[in-house]
């Protein structure tokens, strides 16, 4: 190998060196029509610790603004979606999803001896493992495995729950970037005795073959990026919308919207983040609508943690445990689920859960994908 080939792969930073892709670019394109139709979800990870009570508000709990004097939203700005419940008022342009019924709450949403620990809280959402156990396996890829020419695209972000050897999963900071500086990449034979030159070859060969599928697809479509917000995550979700419009087999898009971790001076900071995600949602679900795709997508927030529910002395909110999520999609089956937040029963001040957020996965797992549930939690029917 040459040595330029090989700096090359060393220093992607968009591949997660796993899997060797499982079709051809020819049998993808003849089943073009097909991958068309298949579902595909869209996840928001809101990195951080969303605060959910701040999100999803229990207006008419009198404890809501007295264990926050400051940080409680002034229930004139909120927006109602029932006699006990308003979303915070950033998330105004999903309104009308919530309306149509094709958007799902999902309260309380948690695991047992929650852990406040970023990092393992995250593994804990990112694996679907209980809080003592530790998988080294994404959810995602363990649900999926190797069924598509690629399982997953981590964009701008970490694999998360699509990381593991089981799938053949992507990770890309710039979809235009990765096919100008892939696509004179040849695949080789990884025919050698050298196991470490075998491994770079392979790997060669995903980002080869990734590549011919990316571009192939994605010349035949309009970038939508001018209909999106012109901010990072605006750009990313377009550029998320360009791909599945493409029809490529892609059953899983991550993305993440960061700075949630606000421990002080919240108010500001999260009226700005909410707007950021809300905004660009609703660029995305109205391009979906224009090209009669939103039937075939389910958006899914998720954060490792939510906020407790006290503020604390700087103007924030420390790392609490459950939160309240969202579903968004044509085929949802808009709602609420799980019980309103308990503010007199508390666990070292922080919402206890009340939807095991396995039961969250399971539920796409069987209601959505058709496939069978590896955990043992009720279904939420949001689907």
């Amino acid at each position: 190998m040459k040595r330029r080939t090989f700096v090359k792969l060393s220093s992607l930073g968009s591949l997660p060196l796993m899997g060797v892709l499982s079709k051809s670019v020819q049998a993808t394109e003849q089943r073009k029509n097909a991958i068309a139709r298949k579902r595909i979800v869209v996840l928001v990870e809101l990195l951080g610790g969303n605060d959910g009570l701040n999100t999803l508000i229990p207006f008419t709990d009198p404890l809501y603004y007295q264990l926050r004097p400051t940080l409680a939203i002034p229930r004139r700005s909120m927006l109602p979606i029932t006699d006990s419940l308003a979303m915070h008022p950033s998330l105004r342009p999903l309104q009308a999803y919530w309306q149509q019924k094709e958007m799902a709450w999902i309260q309380g949403v948690g695991y047992p001896r929650s852990n406040r620990s970023h990092f393992r809280a995250k593994d804990i959402w990112d694996s679907g493992s209980n809080y003592n156990q530790k998988i080294d396996q994404g959810w995602l890829a363990n649900l999926l495995g190797v069924n598509h020419d690629i399982t997953g695209i981590a964009l701008n972000t970490d694999l998360g729950p699509l990381a593991g050897n089981r799938a053949n999963s992507l990770k890309i900071n710039d979809i235009n970037a990765f096919i100008r500086s892939n696509k004179n990449l040849q695949a080789r034979s990884a025919n050698t005795s050298n196991n470490s030159l075998a491994y770079l070859l392979k790997t060669e060969r995903v980002v080869a073959e990734s590549t011919d599928i990316l571009k192939n697809h994605l010349d035949k479509v309009a970038d939508p990026s001018a209909s999106f917000p012109k901010h990072a995550f605006g750009k990313e979700l377009a550029s998320i919308a360009r791909l599945i419009n493409s029809g490529i087999d892609i059953p899983v898009y991550k993305i993440t919207l960061k700075n949630f971790d606000m421990h002080a001076m919240q108010t500001h900071q999260h009226t700005r983040l909410l707007k950021m995600l809300a905004d660009s949602l609703h660029a995305f679900t109205q391009n979906m609508k224009r090209n009669q795709n939103w039937d075939n997508v389910l958006v899914m927030t998720y954060s490792e943690f939510g906020r407790q529910v006290a503020e604390n002395g700087s103007y924030g909110t420390d790392h609490g445990e459950a939160s309240a999520h969202f579903i968004m999609g044509g085929k949802v089956r808009g709602g609420i689920y799980g019980r309103n937040p308990d503010l007199k029963r508390l666990h070292r001040n922080a919402l206890r859960h009340s939807v095991d957020f396995r039961s969250v996965y399971g539920t796409i797992a069987t209601r959505w994908w058709g496939l069978r549930n590896p955990w043992n939690h009720p279904l939420v029917p949001f689907v």
